[in-house]
């Protein structure tokens, strides 16, 4: 087996002359292959992950499911929201636009959205500024997960149902914030 041989080198070069003022240079520290786990798959793309234990609500279809797992491949980064780059930075998905990605008109869009809510599966978040409003929409990281870390904003958002799988020491961490919402 070959030792890894991915070297990152750091650059600092004056754009008149072209000389390079600093440089520095480091094995990489990824290990991109593993005799016991394989090869490292796309490290730097976004992702969507569910876990195999934890069922989706009886009341969801398997069409409605399916619907779920498209819309996962549209969460933002690792902010389990339901978002874009769009002009001016990330912007959240209107329903039009959900309707567009599910293949569905509008209303049924709506209809489906408003059950996901209902259902836990979907949080809706308004942001008023005085110079916009701005609804967003949030995966319940339960059943559809874009990282590895639940951050207090995303926990606000869904701790009644998040509190049932975190350690109560990790609940106090949060701040003990069960209470609101």
């Amino acid at each position: 087996m070959k030792a890894n041989r991915k070297i990152i080198q750091a650059r600092t070069i004056d754009t008149v002359t072209g000389e390079v003022l600093f440089s520095t240079q480091r094995a990489s520290k990824v290990k991109y292959f593993d005799e016991e786990k394989g090869y490292l798959f796309w490290a730097r793309k976004s992702f969507s992950k569910s876990f195999a234990d934890i069922d989706f609500p009886d009341d969801m279809s398997d069409l409605e499911i399916g619907r779920m797992a498209r819309l996962a491949k549209r969460i933002w980064s690792n902010t389990n929201m339901l978002g874009y780059r769009g002009n001016g930075g990330v912007r959240a998905y209107s329903i039009d636009m959900i309707a567009d990605i599910l293949k569905i008109k509008t209303r049924q869009a709506y209809r489906f959205i408003e059950k996901m809510i209902r259902l836990g599966v979907l949080a809706r978040v308004t942001i008023n500024t005085d110079q916009r409003k701005e609804t967003q929409l949030y995966v319940n990281p339960i059943y559809f997960f874009s990282s590895n870390r639940i951050p207090l904003s995303l926990y606000l958002i869904f701790h009644r149902q998040l509190d049932q799988y975190i350690p109560k020491w990790a609940q106090e961490a949060y701040g003990g914030l069960k209470g609101y919402g």
